[in-house]
């Protein structure tokens, strides 16, 4: 509560900003970033993994971020509920029809 009052915000977990367990603050929003260890179900090891990975590259895919970070299917869906994966495609499939 006393973060809202102060107008502070709170955004959801970004694999492109969240670090592996603290929280981020996000200056131009004002808001702090959840880390990926508050998503329940997901463990440090898997946590630190995203972060790793992602200092490679980008991920791709949905699938490219569960092979190269090991992510499980269980936390994959809670992902996919919490709208994280947001304009990510599945796979790193291209179709021959998608123009």
């Amino acid at each position: 509560m006393e973060m809202y009052k102060r107008g502070i915000k709170f955004e959801m977990i970004d694999l492109e900003k969240s670090d592996a367990r603290n929280f981020v603050l996000d200056e131009e929003n004002n808001a702090l970033i959840f880390p990926f260890r508050g998503l329940d179900g997901l463990g440090e090891n898997v946590a630190n993994l995203i972060k790793d990975e992602r200092s490679k590259g980008p991920f791709l895919s949905i699938e490219d971020l569960a092979s190269r970070a090991k992510v499980n299917s269980t936390t994959i869906e809670k992902m996919r509920t919490l709208h994280i994966f947001d304009g990510m495609s599945e796979s790193n499939q291209m179709s021959l029809f998608d123009f």
